[in-house]
């Protein structure tokens, strides 16, 4: 087994104060990394910060907002500036503002969006400036199954989760040959947000009836169970980019967005909505899917079938 370390590395967690954040954060420095615990809680970020110390690790402590350019720019430069360069980014901040989607204000969505989606991006692009430079980078973005897969009374988080995936998609196509990796975390643990957050009633006894994960231990649902796969992502010996992870209950596994082979016209005339609904069978079939690397993937594969099937056509 080769052992998986962060030496000389100099990480950011976002949202390191508490939970997840906590979690990931004492785990890269007790493999090693340097660490800014970043949290707008400034107390929850010291304590974190001085726990790290006193285990002989190094960390500092920011309290800046993930939701402006200025916030994102300033935590990277703290790290800078404490350890001289910025290696890792964990984007883990957020919280929740559940309402049903007939309910929900443009404000709880604004919230949402800003500190996941809009956060991950501001404090991950002056962190890519410097690994473009280097040559080297590992980024973990926090997504959410509520984003693959959908959830309840949570369109906004949802909608950001999702937001995050794409995000890392693109990102690992642009980093790959720079030597920065880019993944996606999907995480299942029982975490302050989730216990903090207003809650909808009608929200909170559907789940009470639905998530058989609530009939599981709370050792299973501990937040330390989620951070090792943060770890070796972050790590030197991870060589995978664009991928997506679910860390649920101590259950490790890939996520991801395929296409399955579906139906193809046999010609260049547009069917009929008739015709769609003839062959909706096989439309929503997911028989033969793939899983392209990218768009010009995916696109690069149905215009070789229909090569193959229509060669008279002289695609080019």
């Amino acid at each position: 087994m080769t052992k998986v370390s962060l030496s000389r590395q100099a990480a950011v967690v976002t949202g390191g104060g508490k939970g997840l954040g906590r979690a990931h954060a004492l785990e890269l420095a007790r493999l090693g990394a340097s660490v800014v615990v970043n949290d707008f809680d400034d107390v929850a970020a010291n304590e974190v910060v001085a726990e790290i110390r006193a285990a002989g690790g190094s960390a500092v402590g920011s309290s800046q907002s993930v939701a402006t350019r200025e916030g994102g720019q300033i935590i990277i430069n703290t790290a800078v500036e404490a350890f001289g360069t910025i290696d890792i980014v964990v984007n883990n901040a957020g919280f929740l503002r559940n309402a049903y989607f007939e309910d929900m204000t443009v404000r709880e969505l604004d919230e949402v969006l800003d500190v996941h989606l809009r956060g991950a991006f501001f404090v991950t692009q002056p962190a890519w400036r410097i690994m473009l430079a280097k040559r080297y980078g590992r980024i973990v973005f926090t997504a959410s199954g509520a984003g693959l897969f959908g959830g309840e009374a949570s369109a906004n988080y949802g909608a950001a989760k999702a937001g995050l995936y794409g995000l890392c998609r693109c990102l690992a196509i642009e980093g790959a040959e720079h030597g920065i990796l880019v993944n996606c975390l999907l995480p299942a643990a029982k975490t302050t947000i989730g216990q903090t957050s207003p809650m909808p009633d009608r929200y909170r006894v559907n789940q009470a009836n639905r998530v058989a994960s609530r009939r599981v231990t709370d050792a299973r649902r501990r937040s330390e169970l989620v951070s090792p796969l943060v770890g070796f992502l972050c790590s030197p010996l991870c060589q995978v980019t664009g991928r997506a992870y679910s860390s649920a209950l101590g259950r490790y596994a890939r996520a991801f967005a395929a296409v399955a082979e579906g139906w193809m016209t046999t010609t260049d005339d547009v069917p009929s909505a008739s015709e769609i609904g003839e062959h909706f069978d096989e439309i929503d079939s997911l028989d033969g899917y793939t899983l392209p690397g990218s768009v010009y993937e995916e696109m690069s594969a149905v215009a070789e079938k229909v090569r193959e099937r229509s060669p008279q056509e002289g695609l080019r």
